[in-house]
């Protein structure tokens, strides 16, 4: 299997200062829209920086470069290892912010996946949100880590950086597996603040290219006011 990857962010209508940052691959993005033709593996991430916290795009830079740097592509990675490295890179989060005025307390969000061959990791921390469209269904992959999931912004309970150690990292879905045809979607929670998990969904059913559902989702959004930041990556599984 191979993979198109497609990916947008934008500070959306409201806000100055974008807070999302993506990973695709070995690259960071803070604007814009990116793709990826045809790759041998997967190794994405979206992190959004924690609003109320000082400098939140920050400290979504410094953990997907810590993540780039630290979790090689080529290695293979069990749950136990990710952990140990996602841990290490949140106290070094947390001890650059004690020891830098500007930045303490500094948080993100984070949410990716790295597939391998037939191998893959789901990782979430926070309320960024991972899913998959398959068979004309949208599935929610990760679980949102807040005080009370049926109120809109309830206080998130698990995160990067911050004063204290606040991390409860989550590899757990109900993905299976991986199929030719499925799109997977990494996004922070501002995508789903401007649109309806099924106006998402008709966009991705449609038979255009990866890169067009991008943009039409980003553009879609936009249209209805996109009062928070927007990043996303769509992932194509392919033959």
């Amino acid at each position: 299997m191979k993979y198109n990857i497609a990916a947008f962010l934008h500070a959306g209508t409201q806000r100055k200062i974008n807070q999302d940052r993506v990973l695709i691959q070995d690259s960071i993005y803070d604007e814009g829209i990116h793709c990826v033709s045809e790759a041998e593996d997967c190794f994405c991430f979206v992190a959004d920086g924690i609003g109320g916290c000082p400098s939140g795009e920050f400290a979504a830079q410094f953990i997907l470069e810590q993540l780039r740097e630290k979790i090689k592509k080529e290695d293979k990675y069990v749950k136990e290892n990710l952990s140990k490295i996602l841990k290490s890179i949140n106290t070094e989060l947390i001890t650059f912010g004690r020891s830098n005025p500007d930045y303490h307390g500094t948080g993100t969000t984070l949410v990716g996946i790295i597939v391998q061959k037939d191998k893959f990791q789901v990782v979430n921390a926070g309320d960024s949100q991972a899913f998959v469209f398959r068979n004309n269904t949208m599935i929610k992959l990760t679980e949102d880590q807040v005080l009370d999931s049926f109120e809109d912004n309830s206080p998130i309970t698990s995160y990067f950086g911050g004063k204290t150690d606040n991390l409860c990292l989550d590899f757990d879905t109900v993905l299976r597996n991986i199929l030719i045809g499925d799109i997977l979607l990494l996004t922070s929670d501002g995508l789903f603040k401007s649109l309806t998990i099924k106006q998402v969904k008709a966009i991705l059913s449609n038979s255009k290219p990866l890169i067009d559902k991008a943009q039409f989702i980003l553009q879609k959004a936009l249209d209805t006011g996109a009062e928070d930041n927007l990043g996303s990556v769509l992932i194509e599984v392919i033959d």
